[in-house]
């Protein structure tokens, strides 16, 4: 785990602020910013859910015959897209298990994939695939540049499973259309 930096935003939501002159990978996408310290940074995209059912990926995986496990699997970003990430509430955890913030915890062990298939797993989670990350001092830069807008923490925004409310909910949140930034503007 990272040595947290001064600036660290760990703990954080970030939306990526669209430009109308270069459209990214990260374009309307909202991360929750697992570690960020002075080795770089790991996040997950929380609002892209991929056509997966969470039973569909355990039954294929052989993790659990049946399993009754409900919601889709997410695309967490375009780092190792093979392996598993589970954001979740901390009220369970395992040996894996990293700790966000008091309320947020990431796990990526097998014993916690198991848990969630046979639900068995924490009050609240969101299963990923891959995840972004960033490099020494570059997300620190994105940051300068205003490509990213900081948010505050918010478990309803983060575990809500729909994403279509998700964007109106983070919105209501901070008090205006989080759509409507913009990162070619400067910085007031």
């Amino acid at each position: 785990m990272n040595e947290p930096s001064l600036n660290s935003v760990k703990g954080s939501l970030l939306y990526f602020s669209p430009s109308e002159q270069e459209p990214s990978y990260f374009t309307d996408s909202l991360l929750y910013i697992c570690d960020h310290g002075d080795l770089g940074a790991l996040g997950l995209i929380i609002n892209r859910p991929l056509d997966l059912h969470l039973k569909d990926l355990f039954n294929s995986m052989k993790i659990v015959e049946n399993s009754k496990a409900e919601g889709n699997v997410y695309m967490g970003g375009p780092v190792n897209p093979g392996a598993i990430f589970i954001l979740h509430s901390s009220e369970k955890k395992w040996d894996s298990t990293m700790e966000v913030s008091k309320d947020i915890s990431l796990s990526t062990s097998e014993d916690a994939i198991q848990s969630i298939a046979n639900c068995e797993g924490p009050e609240k989670y969101l299963m990923t695939l891959g995840y972004a990350g960033w490099g020494v001092n570059q997300l620190e830069s994105e940051l300068i540049e205003n490509a990213w807008v900081v948010i505050p923490e918010n478990k309803d925004v983060i575990f809500n499973p729909d994403p279509s409310k998700q964007m109106n909910e983070l919105s209501e949140f901070v008090g205006y259309d989080i759509r409507m930034i913009s990162p070619d503007f400067g910085n007031a």
